[in-house]
């Protein structure tokens, strides 16, 4: 008989093509969206494959859900987790307790639980209002990080150096409005982590975990490229570039802020800094990835998406050891911080064509709109794979200086960016 799974929907880790390829040939499924433009837009598709219920009220979202005889619930967006905690407990249906689910949503009370458990202490403050930003840069130090208490994917998160500079982002920050907010929100200001220099590669890893019961099997770390600033993504890789001593002490760093944040049950994704005295921990994420799905469908033939909702149905998934062979990536670029409309991508048919490079994908066509800021907004996806995570630099330098970008700006300029140079656009 097939079960029913509940899947709380929002922009994030999982495109309904990616949920539906992991879940629609053996689940059941009823889509629940919080209404917003990403949601609603994707509304359409998503009812392809399953009941899709826009949750004006949270209380009448489950009363329709309900219907349904739901078997289990699931999410694989960041935004979703707090949507997701209230559905279950008004339907009755296994997911993270309230305090998992704090600590999952909000970065001070990550920070304060690790803290608590002795898993890695960064000095950290918790700002609601300008009145607070003293306090906060005397318990830091500058230079530091500002960013939402809530919130992913970069948004709204800055590296700041002197303190002039931060109370003015603080004020704008704490007016302006924030996704599911009537406002800015609560800021967090974070002791900056320097890192080592990793050469070619990002200094920072993710490890990519499946939990069951407590029990935490590591799929793989994956390897980032370098930042762009401040701190948007660039890129991913398996396997990461470290040593075993190395990959040892971030795996044994990732389970233990999973367990002191208390998650039981699910898909991790845990954010470790390279820094010259060792690990440290940048973050804990209840959910899955973004871009892991895809490179745990290419490495091990393993789809996350359907994990996920094998999990939240009370099922057992074999996870296989960490990943250890080719090196598969994903290479992307970043919209500019300035705002801009796109004119067109140059390049592109030179790329296809780089030994190594299996798919080139733009996200933009000539004609969008960019708003600018420091949030990652990606314009495309380079992806490939070779026999070694070696040959990757090369490769990736083949990519950064064939690709160009034509962006037109206010008042009516015009310019070509390189690849390379997007980071300081």
């Amino acid at each position: 008989m097939t079960k029913t799974l509940v899947v709380v929907y929002d922009d994030g880790a999982a495109h309904p093509g990616d949920i539906a390829v992991g879940l629609a040939g053996w689940a059941g499924c009823v889509f629940v969206v919080p209404p917003n433009r990403h949601t609603l837009a994707m509304a359409p598709l998503l009812a392809r494959f399953g009941p899709v219920v826009v949750a004006e009220s949270v209380s009448d979202a489950a009363s329709e859900v309900g219907r349904h005889r739901p078997d289990g619930l699931v999410t694989y967006a960041e935004r979703g987790l707090g949507l997701a905690g209230e559905l279950a407990g008004l339907l009755g249906l296994p997911f993270h307790d309230e305090r998992t689910l704090r600590c999952l949503t909000d970065k001070w009370h990550q920070r304060a639980a690790l803290r608590a458990a002795g898993v890695d202490v960064v000095r950290c403050r918790r700002i609601e209002t300008a009145a607070d930003w003293p306090d906060a840069v005397a318990e830091t130090g500058l230079p530091a990080v500002l960013k939402p208490a809530h919130g992913g994917g970069s948004r709204n998160t800055y590296y700041v150096e002197d303190a002039e500079t931060g109370l003015e982002l603080v004020r704008r920050l704490l007016a302006e409005p924030a996704p599911g907010l009537v406002d800015g929100g609560t800021l967090v200001l974070e002791e900056y982590l320097p890192g080592r220099d990793c050469g070619a590669f990002g200094d920072y890893v993710s490890i990519e975990s499946v939990v069951q019961d407590g029990v935490i099997a590591d799929l793989a770390v994956t390897g980032k490229f370098p930042m762009v600033p401040p701190f948007r993504e660039t890129g991913r890789f398996w396997p990461s570039p470290l040593g075993p001593v190395e990959t040892a002490e971030v795996r044994e760093l990732a389970a233990a802020a999973v367990s002191a944040v208390g998650l039981r049950t699910g898909l991790s994704h845990t954010e470790v800094k390279l820094t010259p005295a060792g690990p440290r921990l940048i973050e804990v994420n209840g959910r899955l990835g973004g871009g892991i799905n895809e490179l745990a469908v290419r490495a091990r033939g393993i789809n996350l998406v359907e994990a996920g909702g094998r999990i939240a149905l009370g099922e057992r998934v074999v996870v296989p050891d960490l990943y250890t062979g080719r090196a598969y990536f994903q290479v992307f670029h970043p919209a500019p911080r300035r705002a801009g409309t796109l004119v067109g991508i140059e390049g592109a048919e030179y790329v296809r064509d780089l030994a190594g490079v299996t798919l080139y994908r733009p996200y933009a066509r000539p004609g969008t709109q960019f708003p600018g800021g420091v949030q990652t907004v990606e314009l495309d996806i380079v992806m490939g794979e070779t026999a070694d995570v070696a040959d990757l630099a090369p490769i990736v330098a083949k990519v950064e200086s064939t690709l160009r970008y034509r962006f037109e700006f206010p008042a009516g300029e015009q310019h070509t960016v390189a690849a390379a140079e997007l980071g300081a656009w």
